[in-house]
C-alpha cells in the first residue's frame, strides 16, 4: 500500500549535497601534501574520497526511494550484525596508529563498524520505544530492556578503545529516550549510575589522560597540543576572507590529519570567517529541517529515527568544530560529509537518505500510517 504523499524535504537534501560538493575542494587541498609524502601522488587520497563522495550522492537518491518501514523487518538482523562485528573487533580488529582496535580489513577494503554500529541502534532502539511507548516508563518491563542495547554496544565500543564515539552514541541515546517519552528519573539515575565507571575508564587510560592534560595545557597559554596549535594558527591565518582554496599553508605537513579530524581548520584558512559561517549555517539548516521533520511525524517509529538521524550528525558536527576551535579537548570525530573517510561518508549518506524517505511521510494520517506499516512489516516480535 502506497501512502505517500509529499515530496523529499529539499531542505535536507540541499544543505548534504553543497557540503559534499564542498568537501571535494577542500579534502583535495588539505590532503595533497600528505599524500605526496605517503605514496608520491598528490591526486591519492583525493581518488579515493570523490569515489566514496560520488557513491554517498548515489546512496543518498536511491536510499531515499525505500520506504523506511522497511527497516522493522531487518532491525535485529541490523543489530545482531552490529554486536558481532564489536565482538569481532575484540579478537581480531586491525589497530590504528593510536592503538585503537577499530577497524576490519577484508581483502583490500576497510572498515570501521562504529559508522554502522550507531545507526544499527538507532534503528532498534526508536522501534522499541514506539511499540513500547505505553509503558516505557516502566522501568523493568519499558525502559531496562531498551537501556541494555545502549550499554552493550557503547561498553563494546569504548573498550575498543573508542571512548569519545561510545559517549555520542550514549548521549544521543539518551536524548531519543527523552524523546520517547522515557521518565526523566530513569534518566537521571541512569547518568548518575555510570559517572563512578566513566570517571574509572578515563583514569584507566593514559591516551584520554593525556589528551585532557595537552588541552588543559593549551588553554592556559601553553604548548600542550600540538595538533591544536596548528588548527588555531589556520584560522587565525585566514582571517576575515581567507587565503583562498588550495593556499593553506597548515596543508604542508604542519597540520596532522588536515584531510580528516581537523578539516575545519582548513576550511577556516582558505575560505576565513565566511566560509566557516556558510559551513556552520549548512549544518543548521539541516538540523532545523530534520527537527521539524521529526515533529510533524505522525508515526512515532519514523519520529524517533528522524530525530535520531538528525541528533547524530548535528552533534558530531558540532564536536568536530568546537574540537578545531579549541573550545573542548580532542576527540577523533570527523567532519561529516567534509572530512575525508569511507565508511563515515557512507553510512552517513544512508542515513539522509532515510531520512529523506520519512519526509515525505510527514504530516501523513496515524491510521494510514500503521496500515502500512503492518502491511510492510507483517508479524514483527521482539
Amino acid at each position: 500500500m502506497e501512502t505517500r504523499i509529499n515530496k523529499i524535504d529539499l531542505g535536507i537534501l540541499i544543505p548534504i549535497l553543497a557540503l559534499i560538493t564542498f568537501s571535494l575542494g577542500v579534502v583535495y587541498s588539505a590532503s595533497s601534501s600528505w599524500a605526496v609524502n605517503m605514496n608520491k601522488d598528490s591526486m591519492f587520497l583525493f581518488r579515493n574520497h570523490l569515489l566514496r563522495a560520488g557513491l554517498g550522492i548515489v546512496l543518498i537518491f536511491l536510499v531515499s526511494r525505500i520506504s523506511y518501514l522497511n527497516l522493522i523487518k531487518y532491525r535485529k538482523i541490523l543489530m545482531g550484525a552490529a554486536i558481532l562485528m564489536l565482538l569481532y573487533l575484540l579478537v581480531a580488529g586491525v589497530e590504528t596508529t593510536k592503538g585503537a582496535a577499530r577497524w576490519i580489513y577484508l581483502g583490500g577494503f576497510s572498515f570501521q563498524p562504529a559508522d554502522f554500529v550507531k545507526y544499527a541502534l538507532l534503528i532498534n532502539i526508536s522501534y522499541l520505544l514506539a511499540k513500547k511507548k505505553d509503558y516505557v516508563s516502566n522501568l523493568y518491563y519499558g525502559y531496562l530492556p531498551i537501556l541494555g542495547y545502549v550499554l552493550i554496544v557503547v561498553a563494546l565500543i569504548a573498550i575498543q578503545p573508542n571512548f569519545s564515539t561510545a559517549s555520542v552514541i550514549f548521549i544521543s541515546s539518551l536524548m531519543l529516550f527523552w524523546v520517547g517519552k522515557v521518565k526523566m528519573k530513569h534518566l537521571g539515575i541512569t547518568v548518575l549510575s555510570l559517572i563512578p565507571a566513566a570517571v574509572l575508564f578515563v583514569l584507566s587510560k593514559p591516551y584520554i589522560l593525556n589528551r585532557l592534560f595537552s588541552y588543559q595545557e593549551h588553554s592556559q597559554g601553553g604548548n600542550g597540543s600540538y595538533q591544536l596549535s596548528q588548527a588555531i594558527i589556520g584560522f587565525g591565518n585566514g582571517g576575515f576572507f581567507g587565503v583562498g582554496p588550495g593556499n593553506s599553508n597548515q596543508r604542508e605537513l604542519f597540520l596532522p590529519q588536515s584531510y580528516d579530524d581537523f578539516v575545519f581548520s582548513i576550511v577556516g584558512e582558505e575560505y576565513g570567517f565566511w566560509g566557516v559561517t556558510i559551513v556552520i549555517l549548512l549544518f543548521a539548516l539541516f538540523v532545523y529541517r530534520g527537527l521539524k521533520l521529526a515533529i510533524s511525524m505522525q508515526d512515532d517509529f519514523g519520529r524517533n529515527l528522524a530525530f535520531g538521524i538528525t541528533i547524530i550528525i548535528g552533534m558530531n558536527a558540532i564536536i568536530n568544530m568546537m574540537v578545531a576551535t579549541g573550545m573542548i579537548p580532542t576527540t577523533g570525530q570527523t567532519l561529516p560529509f567534509i572530512s575525508y573517510g569511507g565508511t563515515s561518508i557512507i553510512f552517513n549518506s544512508i542515513a539522509v537518505g532515510i531520512l529523506l524517505n520519512i519526509s515525505t511521510y510527514r504530516m501523513q494520517p496515524k491510521g494510514a500510517l500503521l496500515r502500512e506499516t503492518l502491511a510492510t512489516a507483517g508479524s514483527v516480535h521482539d
